[in-house]
């Protein structure tokens, strides 16, 4: 009661429901979700930059059924020095030439970097596994890959990036990397070694 400031016939009509209607239920639910905020894993849109001012991006790469995320990587940054974002991509409409941004494979740690050398356009690529999917595509130019010795965020390493600043370095961290997230230069520096 004190912690969420409901009062005792709330509680009550969770306890002990008057019959089968859900409606006062609801009600609570959505007052007591309304108190604890966002989700933390719905970040608010990243602010712009002034123009000219460079931006740094970390973005996860997940294994497919057909493609691992080294291979992608390896293939899209590497070879055709493209990359594709979709429709909800936090940050895709802020990205931009001279952007720096780096490539998380899900699982393992930092495998490469690059810059960016265009604004994402919609327009889908077939090089792009589910082009419909991840329509938004954008230029890289060089690129740095090192699949071989990625940059794990291990303990060590979170205790130095500014990102994890007032954060328990020692709890979950995997917020850090399940999305497309602007980050600062010096932690970018940090992760790409």
């Amino acid at each position: 009661m004190n912690e969420y400031d409901v009062n005792h016939e709330d509680i009550l009509s969770i306890l002990k429901p008057s019959g089968p209607s859900i409606d006062p239920n609801v009600e609570i639910m959505i007052k007591l979700a309304a108190k604890q905020g966002p989700p933390p894993e719905l970040e608010p849109e990243p602010l712009p930059t002034p123009d000219g001012e460079v931006n740094y991006w970390i973005t996860p790469v997940r294994d497919e059924e057909d493609e691992t995320a080294l291979e992608t990587i390896q293939k899209l940054v590497g070879k055709l020095q493209i990359y594709a974002f979709g429709e909800r991509t936090p940050g895709r409409k802020l990205i931009k030439q001279g952007d720096k941004i780096c490539f998380y494979e899900t699982g393992n740690g930092v495998v490469a970097h690059a810059t960016v050398n265009s604004s994402p356009e919609k327009k889908m690529s077939i090089d792009i596994r589910n082009p419909e999917l991840y329509p938004w595509t954008f230029k890289l130019k060089e690129p740095q890959l090192y699949l071989d010795n990625p940059t794990i965020i291990d303990k060590e390493l979170r205790s130095q990036l500014d990102a994890f600043k007032d954060k328990d370095i020692n709890k979950l961290w995997a917020w850090f990397v399940q999305s497309t997230k602007k980050i600062t230069e010096h932690d970018y520096g940090l992760l790409t070694r």
